[in-house]
């Protein structure tokens, strides 16, 4: 079974959504058996960014300045433990070219080892309507047209595969995140769909199975069918819990080794880094 995760969360300085602190999640992966980790909080900066969380940032040098102390906490905590921690991102991609020069500027300033590129965003083409998917929910915002939302959605999907295309990413996390708040379950979604599987069978992008679905909805990230047309085009996976808490490393790993091991997915990914 594999024996590390990449991708989970903390609550370095209660900004962040994590539920434990970084010491915490190293003691606990320790004790479960993996042998390295990877911390990877939130980096959701953009210009026009609302204002809904401490984590999400619209200023480039207060973002800047957490995110090194972020690293400078994780690095900190890990010390003095036996397994090997890196400390990466979990990324909101947007495809304009005003977030990517100032991502870029941002990588260039915090140096974290690894980044995951995710969505959790709508967006309208200009990013000057963005509304993360859990707060759309939380507001109750869904006073959108159903016009609009359609092309909010297929931005969605747009984003990911300009994610993918970006090779900013050392995987792809959850393609399809968007099932939790019930958006594109039904076919017409499913050309989209194609399109990002085709996207990382080309640009050989891995992603990730993963685990969190099972507990909140009953289903792995992404749909089952969308693994086995991600295997027949050999395309990497790594499985990752997503962990928010202690109790969530390596949760329903057995699961998603099982459904690998059942239609034969062999390619599997695991982050190499290079100092």
């Amino acid at each position: 079974m594999q024996n590390f995760s990449y991708h989970m969360h903390t609550n370095n300085f209660g900004i962040f959504d994590g539920r434990n602190t970084p010491q915490e999640m190293i003691e606990e992966a320790e004790k479960i058996g993996f042998i390295k980790i990877g911390i990877s909080n939130h980096l959701a900066f953009h210009p026009n960014m609302p204002d809904q969380s401490q984590m999400f940032f619209s200023d480039f040098n207060k973002a800047c300045d957490i995110y090194k102390r972020v690293i400078e906490d994780i690095r900190t905590a890990s010390l003095n433990t036996k397994i090997d921690v890196k400390v990466g991102f979990e990324v909101d991609f947007f495809p304009s070219s005003e977030w990517r020069n100032l991502f870029e500027k941002i990588q260039k300033e915090i140096k974290a080892d690894y980044y995951i590129g995710a969505t959790h965003y709508l967006r309208d083409k200009t990013e000057s309507y963005i509304m993360n998917l859990y707060y759309l929910q939380k507001h109750h915002e869904l006073e959108i047209k159903d016009k609009d939302l359609t092309l909010y959605l297929n931005n969605y999907w747009d984003n990911i595969i300009e994610s993918i295309k970006s090779r900013y990413f050392n995987f792809i996390a959850h393609l399809d995140v968007c099932k939790l708040f019930n958006f594109c379950c039904d076919p017409f979604w499913n050309d989209k769909k194609f399109e990002v599987i085709e996207t990382l069978a080309s640009y050989k992008q891995p992603y990730e199975l993963n685990t969190s679905g099972w507990t909140k909805i009953g289903e792995q990230h992404p749909h089952t069918w969308m693994i086995k047309e991600l295997c027949k085009r050999n395309v990497p996976v790594i499985i990752s819990d997503d962990a928010h808490s202690v109790n969530m490393l390596a949760q329903h790993f057995e699961k998603a080794e099982k459904l690998l091991a059942d239609i034969n997915y062999k390619n599997r990914y695991c982050p190499i880094f290079n100092f």
